[in-house]
């Protein structure tokens, strides 16, 4: 990627961004990777973040941990050893086979260090429990500086009774625990979920799985960019088997999702009066070459992980290059699909999504 000089001068001056983190269980380290590019800038201060599922936790070791840890607690995370994809595999095809075996470790007896499998039992709660990811958080995460830190902190939770959406907001005074996190990646039935307040609330990802309106409900009038991180992209290639029309599905599904409930909300801003719009900058994880096919969110291993985090850190690196010309755009958001991607080349149409008018 390249960065003209008056390019890197304006995206060097001091700006306070906005995250979305989607969920998308183990594809979450391009939501590492991505943080990596963004804190790596001595100008870039992030003062919101809004998540749902892992995207809840990869926000909550952001927003509740000191600036100078959050990188080597997110790599602590995601790019620890585990049973399979250790190492670099000699072809595609072998790389493709040890993430299968990845995914299906972990399908039958967990992931280390993340989440274990449940044994039989007299009645049945979920597949898995993330009891190891809960002792991690306990010993990582500042419940104090998660509530009351420069940083707000919004979880997305489903209620699983009315199918609404619940959100707790550190900046509306809601004190956040690791009941709601644990609550907002109860993915049915792979996850339990957990009754707060007398309501059973599930995967935020079942309702709203990148959860943007809380913020940009209050960014009108604002300048400083909000970054999407969605862990499925809407666009991709055609399917060519069963394997790849599963993981074609799923993306579509959760992709989709994020994407109608965006161009609701541009419709919604296209009828406000003239206002200052913020720069919206849309990034989705479009799968590495070896990907386990729809099983990839089970995929724990290293080498998977590490590639995910160099996704995420080009990619944002990519939509920081693109800001300011995003800012000045009349589309409502910026879609970053790195033009030197091999993936990016080969997939469908890649999307976008303009205002019908400008605002003056």
């Amino acid at each position: 990627m390249t960065i003209h000089p008056h390019q890197a001068a304006e995206i060097d001056q001091d700006f306070c961004a906005s995250l979305v983190f989607s969920g998308g269980i183990g594809l979450g380290s391009y939501q590492a990777g991505a943080c990596d590019a963004l804190l790596s800038r001595p100008s870039a201060q992030v003062s919101w973040i809004a998540g749902s599922s892992i995207g809840a936790l990869n926000g909550a070791m952001v927003a509740g941990s000191e600036p100078s840890a959050v990188m080597e607690i997110l790599r602590a995370y995601w790019l620890r050893g585990a049973a399979w994809g250790s190492y670099v595999l000699p072809s595609a095809c072998l790389s493709h086979a040890a993430n299968w075996m990845s995914a299906l470790h972990t399908r039958l007896f967990g992931s280390l260090g993340r989440l274990q499998a449940l044994g039989p039992r007299l009645s049945f709660s979920s597949f898995y429990d993330l009891t190891p990811t809960v002792a991690f958080l306990r010993k990582t995460i500042d419940f104090g500086r998660l509530n009351n830190g420069d940083i707000r902190f919004t979880v997305a939770t489903t209620d699983i009774e009315s199918g609404e959406v619940v959100l707790f907001d550190t900046g509306k005074g809601d004190r956040i625990g690791m009941d709601h996190l644990m609550a907002s990646c109860g993915f049915l039935p792979e996850f339990a979920p957990v009754e707060i307040g007398g309501r059973l609330l599930g995967d935020g990802g079942l309702a709203a799985n990148a959860p943007f309106e809380p913020i940009l409900d209050e960014a009108e009038g604002t300048s400083d960019p909000v970054f999407i991180l969605d862990l499925f992209a809407r666009d991709g290639r055609r399917p060519t088997g069963l394997e790849s029309a599963l993981a074609r599905k799923n993306a579509l599904v959760f992709g989709n999702q994020t994407w109608q409930r965006l161009e609701a909300y541009c419709r919604h801003w296209d009828k406000l009066p003239a206002v200052s719009r913020p720069p919206v900058l849309y990034l989705s994880y479009f799968p590495v070459k070896g990907e386990a096919g729809p099983e990839m969110p089970y995929d724990f291993s290293p080498s998977s992980a590490h590639k995910r985090w160099s996704a995420g850190r080009l990619d944002m690196e990519e939509g920081l290059a693109r800001m300011v010309k995003a800012h000045a755009s009349s589309d409502f958001a910026t879609v970053i699909r790195r033009p030197d991607s091999e993936e990016a080349r080969a997939a469908a149409k890649v999307p976008t999504l303009a205002l019908q008018k400008t605002a003056a």
